[in-house]
């Protein structure tokens, strides 16, 4: 930052034009700044400005106003304030900038609001600063500043909790839309292996009805086997369909909160409509019965007269057979 003027500065020129105020005081040397003229401007809301080489003098219209007298400018009498501002409790950091250096140089001591208020003398001097002149800081003036300060405080660390908390949540609300994302993509490869494994099932259903009705015809004694067979069928039926009930009760549960239709009604009603329309295609009325008797088995959860109605759908919309022509 710049700390040397050849000319005055705007706020120099500004504050000449002004009498000694809350915020300004005139000094004809650095002798006259006193100690506590720094500890009035450190305690005040909005700080103050010294200008020192200037004397108050009365204008012709009545006014009180700065006069530039020049000042010694010297590294000594800078060091001497800022020994000065330093020595009070806390200590007050100030600026001290050269001013004017082509005719008689200023000094602009510029003391800013502390934000560590109140400040006071080594000896526990207080003073404020109030209409052109310094006073003692009375106890009402004392707790002001302390509950100013203690705002500002509290102020700084409820923001930065506010952002903390901010970015938690931020955390917070990424890793959920992750964890749902991840869970639909899961339901969706549930939804694959669950077809797949009912279409194998249907499969090896017909096998079972084919298989059974050739043994049928050629040795009586197959049909042991087969009851086996079904035995075992019935069992795997009953497993599936124990853990398809735990699944669901998670699955509806995840679809009622989303909003979103049942996937395996949807995708249960296409594969019963394409397998009838399948059978109805082969014209055979005994295996369309069957049928209806093992869909009933495959989609324990759905409602069978919910199936009936699906499968009596599947053969209004079914393309007559080319064998009734």
């Amino acid at each position: 930052m710049k700390k040397e003027f050849k000319r005055l500065s705007k706020k120099t020129r500004l504050l000449l034009n002004h009498s000694e105020g809350f915020d300004v005081d005139f000094k004809r040397d650095l002798a006259g700044v006193k100690l506590k003229t720094l500890i009035a401007f450190a305690n005040s809301r909005s700080g103050g400005t010294i200008l020192v080489g200037v004397e108050e003098y009365t204008s012709d219209e009545g006014l009180q106003r700065g006069r530039i007298v020049g000042c010694d400018v010297g590294d000594k009498g800078r060091l001497q304030v800022q020994n000065k501002a330093l020595s009070c409790v806390p200590p007050i950091s100030i600026q001290v900038f050269t001013e004017n250096l082509n005719k008689l140089p200023i000094l602009r001591i510029e003391v800013p609001s502390g934000a560590q208020k109140p400040y006071c003398s080594p000896s526990g001097e207080y003073t404020l600063r109030a209409d052109g002149r310094n006073r003692a800081l009375q106890p009402g003036d004392m707790l002001q500043l302390f509950m100013e300060r203690e705002s500002e405080q509290f102020l700084h660390r409820f923001k930065h909790a506010v952002s903390k908390l901010e970015q938690q949540v931020g955390v917070m609300d990424s890793e959920l839309r992750s964890g749902v994302d991840q869970m639909i993509d899961d339901i969706t490869r549930l939804d694959k292996d669950t077809a797949h494994i009912l279409n194998e099932l249907y499969g090896r259903s017909m096998d079972l009805k084919r298989e059974t009705e050739y043994s049928k015809r050629h040795d009586h004694h197959v049909e042991r086997k087969i009851q086996r067979l079904k035995h075992g069928l019935d069992h795997k039926y009953k497993e599936l369909a124990g853990r398809m009930d735990d699944l669901n009760l998670k699955v509806d549960a995840l679809l009622k909160h989303l909003q979103i239709e049942d996937p395996l009604c949807r995708r249960a009603r296409e594969q019963i409509i394409e397998m009838v329309r399948m059978i109805h295609e082969k014209d055979n009325p005994d295996l369309l019965a069957d049928f209806t008797d093992v869909i009933v088995q495959i989609y324990p959860d759905i409602d069978p007269a919910t199936l009936i109605g699906w499968v009596n759908e599947a053969l209004v919309s079914a393309p007559a057979n080319e064998t009734s022509h």
